[in-house]
This record gives C-alpha cells, sequence and structure tokens, in this order.
C-alpha cells in the first residue's frame, strides 16, 4: 500500500514519514507533498491509498484537495490533521466524506490506530468489489464472520448446547476445537464521553477493540474480540488461550496502562475461570455482574476468584442523624469526611458494591433533599442540570465518582441555601423575573420553579421581606404597564388588559379603579382632555 503525506510545514511531514511503524501497518511507500498542487501530481501519477493531510495550507486547503480528489473518482482514504477546532472544518470534512479527523499535535499510537482502521476498511471494501459471491467473501472475510459467531454465541442467538455449536461452527466453517479451554477477560468500559465527542464512537470502539486484540489475544487483527453497548458505557470480551493466570493479569494492565495514556475512559478487567465454549454465555454474563459489584476494583483488574461475595443483607447505611448534624452546621469538609470514613470502612468490611453504593447514594440523598426543603428550596429542581445528572448517573461505580457526586451535591445546596438568605439579592432577583415575564400566567408556583423555591415558602419569604403579597406585587406591576399603555390611544382599553397578563377585562377594571381610583377608561379621557 502506499501513503501520500501532504502538509507545507516540513517539519511535520518528516515527524509522520519518520515516527510510524509503516511496516507494521502494511505500507510500503510513502510520498510527500507540501502543497495541494504537488499532491495532485503525485496522485495522478501514482495514486495512493491513504492521504494523510493537513487542513490549513496556502494557496489550496485540504479541503480543497478532497474535494478535487472525490471528484477525479479516486479510491482511497483520507485522513484530516488540524491544529484548529473548527465546526465548519469538520462539517465540510464530513461532507466530502473524509474518514477520519485528527487533531495536532497527534500521538504516534493514536496515528497509527486510525491507519490501522483505514487500512481494515479498505480492505474490506475492495475485497467486496473483487467477489460478489456470499462463499468468496466469507473466505476473504472469515475475521468478521468467527466476530459475528462470538457476538451471537455471547448475546445468546445461538443456544449454547455443545452439539449445536459444534453445528454452527461447521456451517460458517470456523475451525475451532470443542475440547479446547480459554479464559474470557471482560472488561467495563466507563467515562466514554469526551473520546466519543474527541474521536466518535466507532473510531473509539476501533482502538479499544485493537487494543485488547493486540495484547491479550497476541493478535494486532482482532477475531476473538467481541464489543457490547451498555446505554453511555461499554463491554469487552476477550476470548483468550488458557495460560497462567498472572501472566494474563500482567496483559491487562498493560492494556489498562495503555487505555490510560491514549484515552480518557477508565477500563476495569475481570479474568474468568477457564472453560469450554458451550460456557462462554454463562460465563460471560456471570462475570459481567461480578464487574458490577466489585467496584472495589475499578480500574483495575481481578480474576473472577478473587472477587469479593457481597451480602448487604442487615449491614447499616449512614446514620442519618450525622448527617443532619453536618448539614445543620453546613460542614460541607465534616460530611465528606464522614462519607469517606463509611465508604473506606464498608470496602473493608467486603460489603461495598454497586449496590450498596446505590443505598448510600439514596440516603444521602434524602437527608440533603430533607434538609433543604425545611429550607424552602426544591433541590430537585435544582439538581436538574446535566452536569448533576451525569455525575449522579456516575455515582454509583466507583467510590471516587461517589465523593465527586456528593461534593457537587454539597457545594450546590449549600451556595443557593446561601444566596436565599441573601434575601434581599433573591427579592431583586424575583421582581426582575416579574417585570420580565408579567405577561405571562404567573404565580407562586411558576416563580417557585423558576428559583427552585416551595411556592408556600417563597410566599411567605416574600411578604416578610417586602411587606406586601406576591400577588399583589405582580397585579401592581401589571396595572402600571397597563397605565402606560393606556397613555397611547392605538390600543383598545379591553385589549390592555390582555396585554398585560389579565384574562378577565372585568377583574382588570376593578383593580384599576380601586388603586387608582377611577375605571381604564376614565383614566385614559383625563390623559387626552
Amino acid at each position: 500500500m502506499r501513503v501520500l503525506i501532504v502538509d507545507d510545514d516540513i517539519a511535520i511531514t518528516e515527524a509522520i514519514s519518520g515516527s510510524l511503524n509503516w511496516e507494521k501497518l502494511g505500507i510500503s511507500e510513502i510520498e510527500t507533498a507540501y502543497s495541494a498542487d504537488r499532491a495532485k501530481k503525485i496522485l495522478k501519477e501514482l495514486g495512493a491509498d491513504i492521504i494523510i493531510c493537513d487542513i490549513e495550507m496556502p494557496k489550496e486547503t485540504g479541503l480543497d484537495l478532497l474535494k478535487w480528489y472525490r471528484e477525479e473518482n479516486m479510491d482511497g482514504k483520507f485522513l484530516f490533521l488540524t491544529s484548529h477546532e473548527s465546526f465548519y472544518y469538520a462539517t465540510e470534512a464530513i461532507k466530502l466524506h473524509a474518514e477520519e479527523y485528527l487533531m495536532k499535535p497527534f500521538k504516534v499510537d493514536m496515528m497509527e490506530l486510525v491507519l490501522q482502521k483505514l487500512i481494515r476498511s479498505l480492505k474490506q471494501e475492495r475485497e467486496l468489489i473483487r467477489g460478489s459471491e456470499y462463499g468468496r467473501w466469507v473466505i476473504g472475510n472469515m475475521r468478521e464472520v468467527k466476530l459475528a459467531f462470538w457476538s451471537n454465541l455471547l448475546a445468546g442467538r445461538i443456544l449454547n448446547e455443545q452439539e449445536n455449536i459444534i453445528r454452527e461452527l461447521r456451517k460458517r466453517k470456523i475451525d475451532f476445537a470443542m475440547e479446547k479451554t480459554c479464559r474470557l477477560v471482560i472488561s467495563s468500559v466507563t467515562n466514554m464521553e469526551q473520546d466519543i465527542s474527541t474521536y466518535g464512537r466507532s473510531m473509539v470502539q476501533f482502538i479499544l477493540e485493537n487494543l485488547h486484540s493486540e495484547l491479550l489475544c497476541g493478535e494486532p487483527e482482532n477475531d476473538s474480540v467481541v464489543y457490547f453497548e451498555h446505554k453511555s458505557d461499554c463491554a469487552f470480551v476477550a476470548i483468550c488461550e488458557e495460560q497462567a493466570e498472572g501472566e494474563l493479569k500482567e496483559k491487562c494492565r498493560r492494556l489498562i496502562k495503555k487505555c490510560e495514556s491514549l484515552l480518557s475512559s477508565t477500563v476495569t478487567c475481570c479474568i474468568s475461570v477457564p472453560c469450554g465454549v458451550s460456557d462462554f454465555y454463562e460465563v460471560y454474563h456471570r462475570n459481567l455482574d461480578i464487574l458490577s459489584r466489585n467496584i472495589v476494583y475499578y480500574g483495575d483488574v481481578f480474576t473472577e476468584k478473587e472477587a469479593f461475595e457481597y451480602s448487604i443483607q442487615g449491614v447499616p447505611v449512614m446514620q442519618l442523624k450525622v448527617m443532619e448534624e453536618y448539614l445543620e452546621k453546613r460542614d460541607k469538609k465534616g460530611f465528606m469526611d464522614y462519607l469517606k470514613k463509611e465508604l473506606e470502612g464498608k470496602e473493608k468490611q467486603r460489603v461495598l458494591n454497586g449496590e450498596m453504593l446505590k443505598s448510600i447514594q439514596q440516603e444521602v440523598q434524602q437527608a440533603v433533599y430533607a434538609y433543604l426543603a425545611r429550607k424552602g428550596i426544591q433541590i430537585s429542581l435544582l439538581l436538574d442540570d446535566s452536569v448533576s445528572v451525569r455525575l449522579s448517573e456516575k455515582a454509583g461505580q466507583s467510590v471516587l465518582d461517589m465523593m465527586r457526586w456528593e461534593n457537587y451535591l454539597l457545594g450546590r445546596a449549600f451556595a443557593y441555601e446561601e444566596e436565599v438568605q441573601k434575601s434581599q439579592t433573591i427579592i431583586e432577583k424575583i421582581n426582575e423575573y416579574i417585570h420580565e415575564h408579567y405577561k405571562e400566567n404567573i404565580g407562586r408556583n411558576e416563580i417557585g420553579a423558576a428559583f427552585f423555591l416551595v411556592p408556600e415558602y417563597l410566599a411567605k419569604m416574600y411578604k416578610k421581606k417586602t411587606g406586601q403579597n406576591l400577588k399583589d406585587y405582580i397585579n401592581g406591576y401589571r396595572l402600571q404597564q397597563a397605565k402606560r399603555l393606556l397613555n397611547s390611544q392605538e390600543m383598545k382599553v379591553s385589549d390592555v388588559a390582555s396585554e398585560v397578563g389579565f384574562d378577565n377585562f372585568s377583574y382588570f377594571s376593578t383593580l384599576f379603579k380601586k388603586e387608582y381610583d377611577m375605571t381604564p377608561n376614565e383614566y385614559r379621557k383625563s390623559r387626552s382632555g
């Protein structure tokens, strides 16, 4: 295969050509160009399977080159490099069917993984063009056939009885000895949001699959690692040859360390006991459950035999009275220290699992919610933002995530409570809200929701601090605006009422007369006379 590197920065071009393991990638020829014009000449004369191209170049950009390349109907893959996170560049590249997009400065390992993906995709496309019959495709694509088989077996779409498995293996022409024993490595991958945002889900999946295959199975071309998606996170199952437990644990540690160097995601590995192919389904699901329970190993590797058998029945969770004391003193540090001590104690007792973390989260949340409810604050509304929701969802996956969530919860709660206590600030904001929304159907319920306050508490606080009922202030401001509109002859008196938020003209007229000793019509006449 031939690669063309296009970049007006000679140092970058030399860095790419000199730092990557081209032989491992199966690349035998490397061409370079320092402008789009020179790149066009090389592509016309020699062609290229993969083009690594800078976007921001003088005269003609990388996007211009890609557009020309597509118009010429050339067969190859484009990998763009850029120094700027530009939405325009990304959208234009997508429109022109650029395969991948990497930011400078690039990581050598990351670029090699991206190129592996492009090379695999290119080979598959060309193989499909060369052979249209299914049988020929199977011969050239046994890797995909094997992966599909493992995926169906582990997902329960193939009956895990020995005779049935033998029949399915033969049907697919897969050579696998039924007497062979393997170990399954089940990896839970969490905190993927940033990586997916940076590289896209398919690229992150490819990177993780290849790292599992190369580091656990010794094969850079994956045919034994299966991917399963679980909400925002995912799991990988690596089918590994029978080997010493310690040796496989060391491979898992290298995998976790490698993933840490390339990605922001967190990988946790569980190694199964040796098992035959007919046991794969049961072993996978058993170990998936073990992974979710053994959060003490989060971000590490452990074996199925090392896993704890948890039972939280009869185990005390949190002491409500202690939490209330810290909350009443607004002692965030004391509360956090107490929570940390409880979590560490339950780790030592071997009772800290996902279920226990969830129970702790619920009890802490209830204590904080009850405390703030007594202060008139509806914390559930305050914590409805995306950050709160994300931290809350992750709180059950590790001790660190639980502490992060609790720190955020207490920080947000105490900060808002302090703001409410500075009642003048809150009153000013409530009045500003009324001035902006007086035309709408607003009352203490709507304003309470906007300021995360219990409606009854809001009304009492407003009355106490201003000496005026909230409803009277709203109507008073509406009447002021009505006077302003009545000074103009352009609007009918009946329309003024609805314009300032009254849906009943009779009620509006009654209030107006009570406030100004004249009806709206009388007021208009007095102003025009």
